[in-house]
C-alpha cells in the first residue's frame, strides 16, 4: 500500500507539473511577444495530448500575424486529434484561401488538423459543404474524403456537391465519395447516368479513388465507349487506369483515345497504355501503322510510345530501323531514343542493320554505335553472343565496337573477344584489342599483349595498341621503350599515336622530353600539336624546353598555342622568357588560348602585382572559360587576392559565375563587411546563405549588417532565414 501511495503521489505531482507548464505556455501564446508566441505554440505541438487545455488559445492563435505561430498552432491542434474538436469551427474558417503567405501550406496544415480530429468534426464539415466560399466547400470535401468510410454520413451532401458550379469542387467531392467507399456506390452509379457532363466527370474521379475493379468501374468502361465529353473521357481513362482493369478491357478504350482531338484525353491514353506493361505490347501493331503514315505528328507519337513501352515493343525494332534510315535531324534522333529505350531487345536488330556496311564506315560516330553505347551494360550479353556467331562481318565488328565503348568488366565479354585478337583481318584485331582493354578489370595485366601488338605487321593494329596504352595512363609506363621505338615509325599516323601515348604516361624523363622537343623542328601542324600536347602531359620538363615552346607560340594555330601554354605552366618561373608571349595572348581572339595563357601566367609570373592586375582584368572577359580561370587563380592566391574583392563580388551578379566565385571567396577570405552586405539581397539564395555564413563567423565586427540581416529573417528560403538568425545571434 505504501508503494502504491508513493506512485500515486508521484504521478499526481508529474501531472500537476505538466499542467503548470501548459498554463505557462498558454499565457505566452496569448500575451507573449512574437518569439515567445512562436516558441509556446511549438512547445504545445510537441507536448501532444496533454496540451488539451490549450485548445481555445490555439484556435485563437490561428489568426496570429506571425506565420510560424499559425503553423505551430495548427500542428498542435493536429497532434491533439479528437481532443481538439472544439477548434473545428475556427479551423473550417481557415479553409478559405486568405491573404496569408504560403497559402498552400496554410491550407495543408488546416486540412491535416481537421482530418486528425476525425468523426467528431463530420457534422460541421457537412454544414461547410454548403458554405458560400468555394475554398471552404472544396476544403471540407477534401477533409471528409481523407476520413474515408468514417465520413459516410456526408455521402448525400457530397453527391449534391458534384453539380457545384466550380468544376474542381465537383471533382474534389467525387474523390471524397470514392475514398468513402461502398457506402457511396449507389450515388456514384447515379451520377454516371447524369445528363450533366461535369457530374459524369466527377463520378469518374470517384471511381478512380475506389482503387479496385467492381460494378462502378465496369459501368464507367461501358459509358466511355460512346462518351462524347473530353473531360469525362480524360477523367474516366485516368480512373480506370488507377483501378487496374486488364489490358483486354483497357486497350479498346485507349487506342481510339490516342487519336482524340483533345490533348488531355491523348495524354491519359498514353499514360494508360504505358501502365499496362507487358500488356501494352498489344498496341504495337496499331502504333506501327502510324509509323508508316503520312502524318508527322502521329509518327512522332508512335515513336515516343514505342520507346516508352520498352522491351515489350521488340517487334517494332525492324520497322524503327527501316524508317530511321529515311529520317533526318530531330526525327532521326527520336528513332534512336526509342531503340535505346527498347534496350537489349533492340541489339540484334542494330547489329543486323550493318550486315552490308563496309567496316571502314563503322566507327564511333555511326548511329548504331551511339545506340549501343546508350543502351549500355544491358547490351553486353547480346553483343557477346553475336561474337560467337559472327566471325567476319559488319555485325561482329559493331559488336566489338560496342563492347569497347560500353567498357563492361565482364568475363563473358572477354572470352568472346579473345578469338578476334588472332583474326586474319587487321581491322578486327585492332578493334578486339581496344575492346579487350575496355573489358578488363586490370588492363595493366594486358601489357605483354599490347607490347606484342605494337609489332604487328599492320599499322591499324599498332595504332590500336598505342591508343590502348594511352588509355592506361601512368600504369603503362612499362611500355615507354616500345613507344619510343615507334617515334621513328614510317607511318605518320603511328608516329602521331606514339607521341600522344607518351604524353599520357605522366613521365618525368627529361631525355625523352628532349627527344620530343627535337621533333618540333620542321614538324607539320598535326605532329607539332601532338608533341606540344604530349609535353604538357609530362610531370616535369627540362629547362631546355622553354626556348622551343616559346618558339612554337609564333605559330598561328590556336590549339597549338593553348597546348604550349599548358606545357609552359609545368615549368613555373623557369619559363620567364615566355612572359611577353603569355601577356600578348591575354588579348587573343580565341577564348581557349586566353584561358590557357592566363593559367600559365599564374604559375610563371613572379610579380604578384602584375599577376593580380591581369587576373582582375580577365574577370570581365566575355568568355566564361576565361573568367572562371581567373576566378580560380585568384582563389589559389588566397589572402593575397583580397585587393580583388570588389571585382570578385561583382561576379556574384552573373549566374554562371556564382558557384566558382563563392569557392574562390572562401579561400581569399575578403574582410570587407560592406561587400557581404551588398549581396544579402542577391537573387540566388545560395549567395545570400554564403553572405550570412561569413557575417556569422565575423561576429560582433559585422554589426553594421544587422538591418539587412533582419530583412533576411523574412527570406523565402528557410535555410537562409536560419543562417541570418545565427548571424544576428553572433552579434550578442
Amino acid at each position: 500500500m505504501k508503494i502504491s501511495g508513493t506512485i500515486f503521489i508521484f504521478l499526481m505531482g508529474a501531472l500537476m507539473a505538466a499542467a503548470a507548464e501548459v498554463d505557462e505556455l498558454i499565457s505566452d501564446l496569448v500575451d507573449g511577444g512574437k518569439v515567445a508566441r512562436r516558441e509556446a505554440a511549438r512547445s504545445l505541438a510537441l507536448i501532444g495530448p496533454e496540451a488539451k487545455a490549450a485548445v481555445p488559445a490555439l484556435a485563437r492563435a490561428l489568426d496570429d500575424d506571425e506565420v510560424q505561430v499559425f503553423f505551430w498552432s495548427a500542428t498542435a491542434l493536429a497532434n491533439l486529434g479528437p481532443a481538439a474538436h472544439e477548434a473545428t469551427p475556427e479551423l473550417i474558417k481557415r479553409l478559405s484561401r486568405g491573404g496569408r503567405r504560403y497559402r498552400d501550406q496554410v491550407r495543408l496544415r488546416v486540412v491535416t488538423a481537421l482530418t486528425r480530429i476525425g468523426p467528431a468534426a463530420v457534422p460541421q464539415l457537412i454544414d461547410a459543404l454548403g458554405d458560400d466560399s468555394p475554398s471552404i466547400r472544396s476544403g471540407a470535401a477534401k477533409v471528409l474524403g481523407n476520413m474515408g468510410p468514417a465520413a459516410h454520413e456526408a455521402v448525400p451532401r457530397l453527391f449534391a456537391l458534384l453539380a457545384d458550379e466550380e468544376n474542381h469542387i465537383g471533382e474534389t467531392a467525387g474523390a471524397a465519395l470514392g475514398k468513402i467507399g461502398p457506402a457511396a456506390h449507389p450515388q456514384v452509379l447515379e451520377a454516371l447516368g447524369s445528363e450533366e457532363e461535369n457530374i459524369r466527370a466527377a463520378a469518374a474521379v470517384a471511381i478512380g479513388w475506389m482503387n479496385q475493379p467492381g460494378e462502378p468501374s465496369g459501368r464507367l468502361a461501358k459509358l466511355l465507349v460512346a462518351e462524347q465529353s473530353p473531360g469525362v473521357i480524360a477523367n474516366g481513362l485516368e480512373a480506370l487506369n488507377r483501378v487496374g482493369l486488364s489490358g483486354d478491357q483497357m486497350l479498346p478504350l485507349l487506342l481510339p483515345a490516342l487519336e482524340h482531338d483533345d490533348e488531355p484525353v491523348r495524354h491519359e491514353a498514353m499514360n494508360g497504355l504505358l501502365s499496362l506493361r507487358p500488356d501494352s505490347r498489344a498496341a504495337v501493331p496499331h502504333l506501327l501503322k502510324w509509323l508508316g503514315g503520312a502524318d508527322p505528328a502521329k509518327r512522332s507519337q508512335a515513336v515516343d510510345l514505342l520507346g516508352r513501352i520498352g522491351p515489350a515493343a521488340a517487334a517494332a525494332v525492324p520497322k524503327l530501323i527501316a524508317h530511321l534510315g529515311q529520317a533526318a535531324g530531330e526525327e532521326r534522333a527520336s528513332y534512336c531514343r526509342a531503340l535505346v529505350e527498347i534496350g537489349r531487345e533492340a541489339v540484334p536488330g542494330l547489329l543486323a542493320s550493318v550486315e552490308a556496311q563496309p567496316l571502314a564506315k563503322l566507327g564511333d560516330d555511326t548511329w548504331q554505335a551511339r545506340c549501343l553505347s546508350d543502351i549500355g551494360l544491358q547490351a553486353v550479353p547480346a553483343l557477346a553472343t553475336a561474337l560467337k556467331v559472327e566471325q567476319a562481318s559488319g555485325p561482329a565488328y559493331l559488336a566489338l565496337l560496342g563492347l569497347k565503348n560500353i567498357g563492361a568488366k565482364s568475363a563473358t565479354a572477354r572470352q568472346a573477344i579473345l578469338p578476334f585478337l588472332e583474326h586474319e583481318q587487321a581491322a578486327f584485331r585492332g578493334m578486339a584489342l581496344a575492346a579487350l582493354v575496355a573489358s578488363t578489370a586490370k588492363p595493366a595485366n594486358l601489357m605483354p599483349r599490347l607490347q606484342s601488338a605494337m609489332n604487328d605487321d599492320n599499322s591499324i593494329v599498332r595504332q590500336s595498341a598505342m591508343d590502348a596504352l594511352a588509355s592506361l595512363g601512368p600504369s603503362a609506363r612499362g611500355a615507354t621503350s616500345a613507344l619510343v621505338e615507334r617515334l621513328g615509325d614510317k607511318d605518320g599516323a603511328i608516329q602521331l599515336s606514339a607521341v600522344r601515348a607518351i604524353g599520357k604516361l605522366g613521365s618525368a624523363d627529361a631525355a625523352l622530353a628532349g627527344r620530343l622537343v627535337g621533333m618540333l623542328d620542321g614538324a607539320g601542324t598535326d605532329l607539332r600539336l601532338a608533341v606540344v600536347e604530349s609535353l604538357g602531359g609530362f610531370s616535369k620538363l627540362p629547362n631546355s624546353a622553354v626556348t622551343s615552346l616559346v618558339g612554337v607560340l609564333n605559330v598561328k594555330h590556336a590549339a597549338t598555342q593553348a597546348a604550349a601554354f599548358a606545357a609552359l605552366a609545368k615549368l613555373g618561373p623557369v619559363a620567364k622568357p615566355a612572359l611577353p608571349a603569355l601577356n600578348r595572348a591575354l588579348d587573343h581572339d580565341n577564348a581557349a588560348v586566353r584561358a590557357s595563357a592566363l593559367d600559365a601566367l599564374a604559375r610563371v609570373d613572379p610579380d604578384d602585382d602584375k599577376l593580380l592586375a591581369a587576373l582582375k582584368s580577365a574577370l570581365d572577359d566575355s568568355s566564361a572559360k576565361v573568367r572562371h580561370t581567373a576566378i580560380r587563380e585568384l582563389g589559389e592566391l588566397g589572402s593575397d587576392a583580397r585587393p580583388a574583392g570588389p571585382e570578385l563580388f561583382a561576379r556574384l551578379d552573373v549566374s554562371e559565375d556564382r558557384e566558382v566565385t563563392m569557392d574562390a571567396l572562401r579561400r581569399v577570405r575578403v574582410r570587407d563587411v560592406d561587400l557581404y552586405i551588398s549581396v544579402l539581397d542577391n537573387d540566388e539564395p545560395l549567395v545570400r546563405l554564403f553572405a550570412c555564413q561569413v557575417l556569422r563567423r565575423v561576429g560582433k565586427g559585422a554589426r553594421k549588417a544587422e538591418p539587412e540581416l533582419r530583412k533576411r529573417l523574412r527570406d523565402d528560403y528557410d535555410y537562409v532565414r536560419r543562417e541570418a538568425r545565427r548571424a544576428l545571434d553572433s552579434f550578442k
